[in-house]
């Protein structure tokens, strides 16, 4: 039964701390977002401030220059401290112009504060130890013990002995007390400073009792959010649940960089509780953005206390990225190593694939190839039927042609040596003139263009639709190929070579050239579908 008992406690407790690590997991992924996303709220406060000094540019009124100084005093204050101490410096002097005790005495705490939190604890000091409190109205009075507070619980942080540490612990001990006796007990400032106390006395259930719904109340307002968070992590360190500690330093951290504050510690303390949990990286990023806003705001003291932080944190940092490149150039030679073991055995493997679908691919293939041989031998065929048609078209004309030509030379001795004989050289002249060769190259090429149409009866039509609307060729009355149409009716029988066409038609091959050119400059395609076209072109079916 105990065992039973034990087991169940002990699964709801590995239940809740995965719970409660996966909200810590939510909130720091927030966080990491809100860094990111930084100079955004920085920009915002840089816009109202601007907006502030142009303002300020167009008054001349001291009450109003006054008001406006103190509203940009509360822009730079944990923001910008060079600018703050300025800003509170002017505020001094139009109060000592003003010639107002009470705006005198709340400058000179402004520059006090300031002062204070830049780390200059001596020159604070000298400022409100020479001011009366007893001068001052009720507000005054929580602002100059405030200072005072402040003053010292800075000090002690910053002590290097432990009897120092003690004289102003009791110091900020005894001006928490004055603030509780002055301040509104319905405040948030008064249930802090109670919380304090408690935290003080050790009294730690008591100040969650205080700070939790103050937490509830305060959690959509970051201006307050960020002091009840912090708050509410220092209690859960100091009770030793880090976990909800985490948790808190990330709402608090969060929180002061949507508000654009520079100076802050809750982002610095989650760095150092990352670093010992081994969240090196985060911790660095945490901790370089710590560096980074406390430079920029002027913030010495807290320049201090990151100093110390970050080179631990950095060498860790450094060490972890060694040790990843080590362990990454590990892998690397360990993957290439598989690797090769890897494609070994692909290789392998892929030979004796190829070896068992080798006859399969053997027999697919000399079935493909028979399909192709089969299909080879239809177009085969048919360039044979066409071939033979030509060659049947072409051999009788040719027969006749000679046969004609024969006979004209016959005719034509016989009469040339009758007029030899005869003497009649006039005759004979005329009869040996260059219109003869003219006259049969014709008469050759309209039997030529005859059998050639004969053959290819839509070869013009079809080779006009080839070209460019407005293009087209009509061969004129007396002929009926033009040049142009009877060097591609050669190339449709086969003869490519223009060297031979020029032969055959009588032509120079630079004339051939020039008749293909300004045909392939009227084609309405592209000169490779053309080439494939014109061997299609008149096609006799079969």
């Amino acid at each position: 039964m105990y065992k039973f008992v034990f087991s169940i406690f002990l699964l709801i407790s590995c239940f809740a701390l995965r719970v409660a690590s996966g909200r810590s997991d939510s909130l720091l992924l927030v966080l990491d977002k809100t860094i990111k996303d930084k100079s955004l709220y920085s920009n915002k406060r840089e816009h109202r401030i601007d907006s502030m000094k142009t303002l300020l540019n167009s008054i001349i009124d001291p009450e109003q220059r006054y008001a406006i100084y103190q509203e940009l005093y509360r822009e730079y204050k944990r923001y910008n401290m060079n600018s703050a101490l300025s800003v509170s410096e002017q505020k001094l002097l139009i109060a000592q112009e003003l010639n107002s005790p009470s705006l005198v005495s709340t400058s000179e705490m402004n520059v006090a504060e300031i002062m204070s939190i830049m780390g200059m604890y001596k020159e604070a000091l000298d400022i409100v130890d020479a001011m009366n409190p007893r001068t001052t109205d009720t507000a005054q009075r929580l602002y100059y013990f405030h200072i005072y507070h402040s003053l010292y619980s800075l000090m002690s942080e910053n002590s290097t002995s432990q009897k120092e540490r003690n004289r102003y612990d009791k110091l900020t001990g005894e001006y928490k007390d004055s603030l509780l006796s002055l301040i509104d007990k319905k405040s948030l400032g008064y249930e802090v400073i109670r919380s304090g106390k408690l935290i003080e006395e050790e009294r730690y259930d008591e100040a969650l009792l205080v700070m939790n719904p103050c937490y509830e109340k305060h959690k959509n307002d970051d201006s307050q959010l960020r002091i009840v968070a912090y708050v509410l992590s220092d209690i859960h360190a100091r009770m030793g649940e880090h976990e909800k500690e985490k948790e808190y330093l990330a709402i608090s951290a969060t929180a002061d960089l949507r508000m654009a504050i520079k100076e802050y510690i809750a982002l610095r303390k989650l760095a150092v509780l990352l670093y010992r949990e081994g969240e090196i990286n985060r911790a660095y990023d945490y901790i370089k953005c710590s560096m980074d806003d406390a430079s920029f705001c002027g913030a010495r003291f807290r320049i201090l206390e990151i100093s110390e932080t970050l080179p631990i944190i950095t060498s860790a940092y450094d060490r972890k990225i060694r040790q990843e490149r080590e362990k990454l150039l590990k892998y690397l030679i360990l993957i290439s190593v598989l690797s090769v073991v890897l494609l070994t055995s692909v290789v392998f493997i892929c030979k004796q694939l190829k070896s068992l679908s080798r006859a399969k691919e053997s027999i697919k293939n000399m079935y493909e190839d028979m399909k192709a041989m089969n299909k080879n031998l239809d177009e085969l065929n048919k360039i044979l039927s066409e071939s033979n048609h030509v060659k049947e078209e072409y051999i009788g004309s040719v027969f006749n042609l000679c046969s004609n030509y024969i006979n004209k030379m016959e005719s034509y001795r016989i009469n040339l040596h009758r007029s030899l004989i005869s003497n009649r050289m006039d005759e004979a002249r005329r009869m040996t003139g260059s219109s003869l060769v003219q006259d049969e190259l014709k008469e050759f090429f309209r039997h030529f263009d005859a059998i050639f149409l004969n053959i290819y009866p839509n070869f013009i039509d079809e080779f006009n639709s080839l070209l460019k609307d407005g293009e087209q060729i009509t061969p004129k009355a007396d002929d009926i190929l033009t040049p142009e149409l009877r060097i591609f009716a050669l190339i449709r029988l086969g003869i490519t070579d223009g060297n031979k066409i020029a032969q055959f038609l009588h032509y120079s091959p630079q004339t051939v050239y020039n008749y293909k050119l300004k045909i392939r400059n009227k084609l309405s395609i592209s000169k490779d579908e053309f080439d494939l076209a014109i061997r299609q072109t008149g096609k006799i079916d079969r």
